[in-house]
């Protein structure tokens, strides 16, 4: 019932938010923009090159509120029903952690009773720190990696077992996870995609927070019944199960892989805003760039051996097609180009105006270094990240974040870097079997399914 009543204080919040005068603020940004552009005299064609990124975002951003407008509508008409889950399992795997597992045992102690863990054959003492403590455990004989891992376990849970949550060994899990999971099985779909938040850890984990809170609020609340899940996920046992038969095993892009098997044969994915799970953020930036360099990579790779399961996962709806489609091969790929080019100018300008603030007087404006691209992008995007934000966050996630929101115009430039080199990296990997830049990930990736070794 508490429950209950936070969800409707939060869908009230959302509702009484003045959203036309948030349309209306973003409006005036963008005319401000091409106010400075046409004042400074500047080519269009390359300030349009410079935005890029501001172009794709912001379509991408007017889309999904439209369609999440139409899912949030969809689900006020299915009430949920009040009952207990039937049975379900935790799973997680697990490598040389003896320095943090108590911390995660002591966050999954009242779900002690389903939680099911696999060694993925640890080097340390991590293993028998587990098995000291009474915790249900398998040993791997061989390090698998998360999917290969999860695979042996399933295996060996009871068969009254009928849901499995997946999860990372950095997750922290809710209070009120029974209700979630009786909502999930009552929804007959095959996956439920929950709400992913970073814990509080400085600015670097809060930039990661805005990420997060558009790319679940915003970007899986408008797919659903066909979103994308996460590493964290509940499933259908039996069908995990079954995906991860003609899985890759490989930890690159190991959810979307899920993702795009279920979608292509026609089951749905839903998310859950109420389900709330809590994970640990990048807390330094070569961290941060490393996983990127790993998501842009696994992209490329779950893309081009799933080519089947992506094309009809395109063809089940107009979602399905913008989602696989537009914005992960148009956007995301065939027009990648764009955003490198956008990110040259971007970066020419930023130093133009820097130079022309400090007075020094050592750059001359050209039409590749105007000052003027910058401030119109930068005024633009953070215009619209600021209203979508606004729109659908929660008013904790407002709280939170809105302070960073007009940095986040720098992290998102930022962030194209080591997704151009995740990019490469599977370029040169299939054309010369070397990458160009070394992940946390994998030592020594393949492309296909994993080496059985």
């Amino acid at each position: 019932m508490a429950t209950q009543k936070v969800s409707s204080a939060m869908t009230t919040a959302h509702r009484n938010r003045p959203v036309w005068l948030i349309g209306i603020v973003i409006i005036a940004a963008i005319s401000l923009a091409l106010l400075i552009i046409s004042s400074a005299g500047v080519s269009l064609p390359l300030y349009l090159l410079a935005s890029a990124i501001v172009t794709f975002d912001g379509i991408d951003i007017l889309v999904r509120l439209w369609r999440r407008r139409n899912a949030s509508r969809r689900a006020a008409r299915e009430p949920e029903q009040a009952g207990k889950p039937r049975p379900y399992a935790i799973v997680v795997s697990i490598h040389n952690m003896e320095r943090d597992i108590d911390l995660l045992l002591e966050s999954l102690q009242p779900y002690r009773s389903k939680v099911w863990i696999i060694d993925d054959a640890s080097t340390d003492s991590t293993l028998n720190r587990v098995r000291g403590f009474g915790w249900r455990i398998v040993a791997s004989s061989r390090n698998r990696k998360k999917p290969g891992a999860i695979n042996e376990l399933l295996t060996h849970l009871p068969d009254e077992i009928g849901t499995v949550l997946v999860m990372d060994p950095d997750v922290r899990l809710p209070a009120d996870l029974d209700e979630r999971i009786h909502a999930f099985q009552h929804s007959g779909a095959a996956a439920m995609s929950p709400k992913v938040t970073v814990r509080p850890d400085g600015a670097l984990a809060e930039m990661q927070q805005i990420e997060y809170a558009l790319s679940f609020d915003l970007g899986r609340h408008s797919l659903s019944p066909q979103a994308v899940t996460s590493g964290a996920a509940v499933y259908d046992r039996r069908v995990l199960q079954d995906v991860l038969q003609h899985h890759s095993l490989s930890v690159y892009g190991e959810d979307l892989e899920n993702a795009v098997t279920i979608l292509g044969n026609g089951m749905d994915i839903v998310y859950d805003p109420k389900l709330v799970l809590e994970t640990e953020g990048k807390r330094e930036l070569p961290g941060l760039f490393s996983q990127r360099v790993g998501w842009a990579f696994s992209l490329f790779k779950v893309f081009s051996e799933h080519k089947r399961d992506v094309w009809n996962a395109m063809r089940r709806s107009s979602m399905g097609f913008y989602q696989f489609g537009v914005y992960f091969v148009v956007f995301g790929m065939l027009l990648w180009p764009l955003k490198i080019i956008s990110i040259v100018l971007l970066t020419l300008s930023g130093v133009n105006a820097l130079d022309e603030v400090l007075a020094l007087g050592l750059i001359d404006n050209n039409s590749l270094n105007h000052p003027s691209y910058i401030a119109a992008s930068y005024i633009k995007y953070t215009a619209i990240i600021c209203g979508c934000f606004l729109i659908v966050s929660p008013a904790a996630s407002i709280r939170r974040s809105l302070p960073l929101i007009p940095f986040f115009f720098f992290y998102a430039l930022f962030l194209v870097v080591p997704t151009t080199l995740g990019y490469l990296n599977w370029i040169c990997l299939r054309l010369f079997g070397v990458r160009l830049y070394a992940d946390h990930y994998d030592a020594d990736p393949v492309l296909g399914r994993e080496r059985a070794s």
